[in-house]
């Protein structure tokens, strides 16, 4: 039977318009603030064949936007299209998406949005045959959440637990487990909507967590929020002897998403056959002076903080590491779905999110991230 070309019932009247946040301006010593952002009126697109029109209701916001402005890569009057975002499926003419699907997506700083199956991720390549087979699109991030979980989570947790944060967080502590209780698990960057997660996860297996963080009210937040058992302050004068007070038999496992020097002096302290999980770079992403692209295109290991000081380390002590991002493993998306909601419902994890209300705020918010370095994820409803 041939496809209709409208999929499932028309959504209520749609405005003729909607907001749009664009890029105003260059970074003055790299320095994001909100009147780098303007906002316009856009008209409302409607869809062609193989595509769907979707209601943005929340995007995460991630650390690495701010350099993405200074370098241009999000060119002034341009909005960021690399957002991840939870949306519902309004008008459909592709037969992926229904109408009143709750859709995960990258997406701008907007309202609406057209989306397309057919689509390439922004900012990756195409993903294997069996993360096209699962999502039913060509991008790792675009796909239907399955109604169970619309139904029993909020978009906010959708977007931490269910997104990139939690997979992330999951995965990484499968690939570099198996997790023991005799382990002692270092997590670098607990603050962090991945930190955050991969400290509860590991204190959830029974082994002894320590987390590091930011000054002594970020380290107090780790230790009555999520609940492990001590928290190193980093930028404390005395970071290498808490470091080993903190490990006196040193560290089986450190997943690492801060890179810089915080590997290189932690790295050290690591027994041999322990295991390395770098996963991000917010070294870089914070720093007061983002400085410019590099030369040559770094490895993903380098991105992470593995430079040649930490890989002779990794290979003098046996020590298996891995860095990459969660779409390699995507194929297993709900395997890890199942998982997270089980540890969800168990009340051994929770969600940390920092949510923004209000599409209005959203420069403010995302300028107010590296003023305020903010604890969780940072996300921003517009509903």
């Amino acid at each position: 039977m041939p496809m209709p070309t409208e999929i499932a019932s028309e959504h209520p009247a749609l405005p003729e318009h909607f907001r749009q946040w664009v890029v105003k301006g260059g970074l003055a010593q790299h320095e994001l603030r909100e009147q780098h952002f303007e906002q316009r009126i856009v008209s409302m697109p409607q869809p062609q064949d193989g595509e769907a029109l979707v209601r943005i209701k929340l995007i995460n916001v991630h650390a690495a936007t701010r350099m993405r402005i200074a370098r241009g890569l999000i060119p002034e009057g341009a909005t960021d299209p690399n957002n991840y975002a939870c949306a519902e499926v309004v008008r459909s003419r592709d037969p992926a998406f229904a109408v009143g699907d709750v859709i995960a997506c990258q997406a701008g700083w907007q309202e609406y949005q057209i989306v397309r199956s057919s689509d390439l991720p922004v900012g990756f390549g195409e993903p294997d045959e069996l993360v096209k087979a699962l999502n039913r699109t060509r991008s790792p991030w675009t796909y239907v959440f399955r109604p169970a979980l619309v139904r029993m989570w909020s978009p906010e947790v959708l977007m931490e637990i269910f997104g990139t944060s939690g997979m992330t967080a999951w995965f990484g502590m499968r690939e570099q487990g198996p997790l023991m209780p005799r382990d002692s698990v270092a997590v670098a960057a607990s603050t962090g909507s991945v930190g955050s997660i991969v400290a509860q996860i590991a204190k959830a297996a029974g082994s002894r967590v320590v987390g590091f963080a930011g000054g002594p009210d970020r380290c107090r937040w780790v230790r009555e929020h999520l609940g492990i058992d001590a928290c190193v302050d980093y930028t404390a004068d005395d970071f290498d002897d808490a470091l080993r007070a903190a490990f006196p038999e040193g560290i089986d496992v450190f997943s690492d998403g801060v890179g810089g020097a915080l590997t290189e002096r932690v790295v050290p302290h690591m027994n041999r056959h322990a295991r390395l999980f770098s996963y991000g770079s917010a070294a870089a992403s914070y720093a007061a002076d983002i400085g410019d692209a590099p030369s040559r295109k770094p490895t993903i290991r380098e991105i992470f903080g593995i430079n040649a000081t930490v890989e002779r380390v990794l290979r003098e002590r046996h020590i298996k590491s891995g860095a990459w991002t969660v779409d390699s493993f995507y194929h297993e998306r709900l395997r890890a779905e199942d998982e997270l909601s089980r540890l969800l419902r168990m009340g051994l994890i929770r969600s940390h999110c920092r949510t923004v209300r209000g599409f209005e705020r959203l420069p403010d918010a995302i300028a107010g991230q590296y003023r305020d370095r903010g604890i969780g994820k940072l996300q921003i409803s517009f509903e």
